[in-house]
């Protein structure tokens, strides 16, 4: 293997002889481990749910290769061509490392890439049939989704008003929680009346999927300035408008709630993906519905696998940019 498997701990060893490359490196990195071989670079990331799950994962990679969009970190097989290795009762899969830097959504050519690529993607995950996962297909499942956060928002009321000592967290939520509830109804309104019945049938006949995590530090730029998709752990068969919504509600929220930024991203995906005029009206009811204010409170009074100090730290900014929120949601909703 070389003289220098003295950077490769014995346990890699065992992992990565199973492909076909010889590894000289190994790092850790973020949740994952930097490989370096004498093939490249590359990077190992271990497989914690299920092997069906991870199948969905890697056909969605593959549909995309196969249809135009390569620009993924693709899973590579090992020397028997089965997609990840197995050691140690663990399951692990290795992908080529994307050279170039993390995006960053307050750069406007940044949002431009990232907007442009997730349209190229979207247009390539057309026709994607997937294997029998149920768990991450979507279809037609947000207003049930939206309805069931919203009666969790009204019973951790009812919970925390019952209790006798309520600690600082259990007071914020208390003071904006009637404000989100409607907020939700809001949502659901929209979703109603904004046609998401036929938006969802239309994309479900023609079985796009999208990546339901498109997080700044998932698109890659590299030194061309082409953005590159990682981390597909969270993909799932659901229409388009979900990565387009997130991709616009990240961008408004490191603007201070700029509207315009978020319609400036609509724009430079649409010239790249024609975004209907219904489909618009599902992205509103999504910017509308405070996810983020239903995950923190889901996180502290289910979960409860948090630091406390985090969790006040996130509602109380969230509550104070609650008039940003509102100005920026309401200014949007006449434009798009």
């Amino acid at each position: 293997m070389g003289r220098n498997n003295d950077y490769v701990p014995e346990s890699f060893l065992g992992i990565l002889s199973q492909y076909d490359i010889t590894p000289v490196r190994v790092e850790a990195y973020k949740l994952i481990y930097r490989v370096e071989a004498r093939e490249g670079i590359f990077a190992l990331k271990e497989v914690k749910y299920p092997e069906n799950e991870f199948c969905f994962i890697y056909a969605a990679l593959e549909h995309l290769a196969s249809h135009g969009f390569s620009y993924v970190n693709r899973v590579l097989p090992v020397k028997n061509y089965y997609p990840y290795a197995e050691y140690q009762g663990k399951r692990y899969a290795l992908s080529k490392w994307i050279q170039g830097r993390e995006a960053d959504y307050s750069r406007r050519n940044d949002v431009k890439i990232a907007a442009q690529t997730l349209a190229n993607l979207h247009k390539s995950s057309k026709g994607f049939t997937p294997p029998p996962y149920e768990g991450r297909i979507k279809w037609g499942t947000w207003p049930d989704s939206m309805q069931g956060k919203m009666k969790e928002l009204m019973d951790f009321k009812k919970q925390v008003m019952k209790k006798n000592q309520k600690t600082l967290f259990d007071r914020v939520f208390l003071a904006y929680v009637d404000y989100y509830i409607h907020e939700c109804e809001k949502a659901l309104e929209m979703l109603n009346k904004g046609g998401y019945e036929k938006v969802n049938g239309k994309e479900a006949q023609e079985q796009f999927f999208c990546h339901h995590d498109y997080a700044p530090h998932n698109v890659i730029i590299d030194e061309n300035g082409t953005g590159h998709v990682i981390d597909f752990d969270y993909c799932i068969s659901d229409i388009r408008c979900h990565d387009v919504g997130s991709l616009m509600l990240r961008v408004m929220k490191r603007s201070n709630w700029d509207y315009r930024q978020a319609v400036q991203a609509l724009n430079y995906y649409d010239r790249v993906r024609r975004v209907s005029s219904r489909e618009t009206k599902v992205i509103n009811a999504l910017l509308r519905f405070p996810q983020d204010f239903w995950q923190v409170a889901f996180a502290h009074y289910i979960e409860q696998n948090q630091p406390q100090e985090r969790l006040q730290r996130k509602i109380k900014s969230w509550v104070l940019d609650k008039e940003l929120r509102e100005k920026g949601l309401r200014k949007l909703d006449k434009l798009i």
